[in-house]
This record gives structure tokens, C-alpha cells and sequence, in this order.
């Protein structure tokens, strides 16, 4: 099994691939937004289960928060959140993959599972915007 930033880390990016899929590149930076956002979405994602660690945390949006702010200090990362000027700009590491050339390195899950996560998160975000 692995580990909880093993989990962490494939949550974020996977989430982050899902946005890009959606030809969404840029959110909100802000701290309380993003985690609303991602406990909204957490709840209704059917795959949440497989990600214990997450889902046993006291508080799974602190820790994908914590992810999201680690993103780009990663060396192997495939998808990286970047802050930039108040919003976190999120994209291939890459120049010119498409999120099909990424998601079997991320992990085993399908493009339209991490799609499925992305849509209710950025649905959400655009509620509190």
C-alpha cells in the first residue's frame, strides 16, 4: 500500500490533470477556498476509498493543501501547481504533453476518474468565486 504522501502527492496530481483535461490551467491560491473545494469534491468522488491515509485523516483538505503548496518543489513530478500572482497555475512539467500522455505515469486510474474529481472541485471553486 502506499504511503500517505505516496497518496497525498497522486491526489494532487491527479486533480491537477483532471483541471487540465477540463482546459482549466489557473485557480485560486486561497488557502480556505481550496479546501472547500476539494472536500466538497473528495465526498462525492466514488474512488476516495482507495486513498486511506486521506480519507482516515483528521482533516483530508489540510493535507491536500499541504500537497498542493509542495507541488512544485517536486523533482519527478508529472503535474505541478505553481503559484503565481494570487492563483496557482497548474500544467504538464512537460511542454506539449496532453493529459493522455500523463495519466498512466500519475497512476492506475483513468483520465475520466480524475476528470470526474476535477469537474465537482472546479464546480465548487466557481461557486465561491
Amino acid at each position: 500500500m502506499a504511503s500517505r504522501d505516496q497518496q497525498v502527492r497522486e491526489i494532487v496530481e491527479g486533480l491537477g490533470l483532471g483541471l487540465v483535461a477540463l482546459g482549466a490551467s489557473r485557480v485560486t491560491s486561497q488557502k480556505i477556498d481550496l479546501e472547500f473545494a476539494f472536500s466538497y469534491a473528495w465526498r462525492r468522488w466514488p474512488h476516495a476509498d482507495q486513498y486511506p491515509s486521506i480519507g482516515r485523516a483528521s482533516k483530508p483538505d489540510n493535507l491536500f493543501w499541504r500537497g498542493v503548496t509542495r507541488s512544485e518543489r517536486r523533482k519527478s513530478a508529472v503535474i505541478v501547481w505553481r503559484g503565481d500572482r494570487g492563483e496557482y497555475a497548474i500544467g504538464t512539467v512537460h511542454d506539449g504533453w496532453m493529459p493522455e500522455d500523463a495519466v498512466g505515469i500519475i497512476g492506475d486510474r483513468l483520465l475520466s476518474e480524475w476528470v470526474s474529481l476535477a469537474t465537482d472541485f472546479r464546480e465548487r471553486l466557481e461557486g465561491i468565486v
